[in-house]
């Protein structure tokens, strides 16, 4: 059951998405607004249109401070970005920006986007060199070539966290992670070369963006799925897809890479929680006890599942042992990436799955997990596993 806060802060959000006239604010639901808006990384987007006057001045000052820091973060990315791009330009890599500014240039204020690191893709063959050009223009990083598995991590002198990729789906299934980074692969360098609010900016052409969007929905959900992502989906439908450009060419591609009932049900929900478009009618077979499901979920998990983030990680290993030989996979996988002594003992390599599982006991018990804990969270990720499944989830 949504609560009334909440009821109020969607309606809020969608009539600022929209450019309409606010719902006024009940002064005493204003805290728990702002919780929330903050917990689902969205706080920004209603700052110039909901009206503050009702609260106390303690509270529009520290709503407009917190507004104001992030759009100032949100300059200091895009200065950041810039650069990245005219060094990669320079060493002759083609390159795009996935999510970030790629979703922030369909919002009506892209400022009010909160920002988070800058993710950049170039094609596989170029991977290697882009790496050396970014060592060489002083980005640092602790990982090497012989150690990447999906992308490697810089930090820029400002702090900002960089992930230069060489690939980006992380689905099960690995013919539609194929298709998926054919498509991206495709794009790079037959998108939009622009500028976005004064800085340079390059992204996907529009299928190959939104497809981006609705697999990083999949990508995170397991874990907890906060609005932004959802409105990043939702900003790109209203703007570029129409119930002619679904028919003609974006529902076969969703369809190839396993997503269309998910693309389905997050704009259903947009439609009827955030004031979305009525004209899109490509999802109207979507049940409506889905979208209250869906929406229940969001804000019961935040931005990546930060509003409970125990809980939310003893779900997801919990779920990667619904498959015996997937969930050791994956530990293997994680430990060789966490387990730092391996630079010098590779002969250690075999026994990476066992170092990450001593590992993750060791945070489950730092943060209080107990044998009752975990097996409430087993009864949830059972019922949660359920529902991802239907609506159309690829990476449980």
């Amino acid at each position: 059951m949504i609560s009334k806060e909440n009821q109020m802060m969607l309606q809020i959000l969608g009539h600022a998405l929209h450019e309409t006239e606010s719902e006024p604010i009940v002064p005493s639901c204003w805290p728990a607004i702002y919780k929330e808006m903050k917990a689902q990384t969205v706080f920004a987007i209603p700052a110039d249109y909901i009206n503050l006057n009702q609260l106390e001045d303690a509270e529009e000052k520290e709503y407009r401070m917190m507004v104001g820091r992030n759009i100032q973060y949100y300059h200091t990315v895009m200065a950041e970005q810039q650069k990245l791009l005219d060094t990669l330009e320079k060493a002759g890599i083609p390159t795009v920006i996935l999510k970030g500014s790629s979703a922030a240039m369909n919002y009506p204020e892209p400022a009010y986007r909160c920002m988070g690191d800058i993710d950049l893709i170039v094609k596989p063959d170029d991977f290697e060199k882009a790496y050396h050009t970014m060592c060489d223009a002083g980005y640092d990083t602790k990982e090497t070539l012989e150690k990447y598995y999906r992308h490697i991590g810089f930090h820029s002198s400002k702090g900002i966290h960089i992930e230069l990729h060489s690939f980006f789906s992380t689905s099960r299934n690995a013919e539609q992670n194929q298709i998926l980074d054919q498509y991206i692969y495709n794009g790079i360098g037959r998108g939009s070369k622009g500028t976005l609010t004064g800085y340079r900016t390059s992204s996907l052409p529009e299928l190959e963006n939104g497809l981006v969007l609705l697999a990083h929905i999949n990508q995170h959900i397991g874990g907890g799925l906060g609005l932004r992502q959802v409105i990043d989906w939702m900003c790109f439908a209203e703007k570029h897809l129409t119930d002619e450009f679904w028919n003609s060419t974006f529902s076969e591609a969703a369809e190839s890479i396993g997503m269309k009932k998910l693309a389905a049900a997050v704009t259903a929900t947009c439609r009827k929680y955030l004031s979305m478009n009525a004209d899109i009618t490509w999802c109207n077979d979507t049940e409506d006890s889905l979208c209250d499901e869906l929406m229940e979920y969001i804000l019961a998990h935040g931005n990546f599942g930060r509003k409970n983030a125990t809980n939310a990680t003893t779900i997801s290993v919990l779920r990667w042992f619904r498959n015996p030989i997937h969930g050791f996979r994956h530990l293997q996988e994680i430990g060789c990436r966490t387990w730092k002594i391996l630079d010098k003992c590779k002969w250690l390599t075999p026994f990476a799955w066992f170092y990450q599982m001593i590992r993750l006991i060791h945070h489950g018990i730092k943060r209080g997990v107990t044998l009752s804990s975990a097996k409430e969270s087993k009864k949830q990720e059972l019922t949660e596993t359920e529902f991802l499944r239907k609506i159309g989830i690829t990476r449980l």
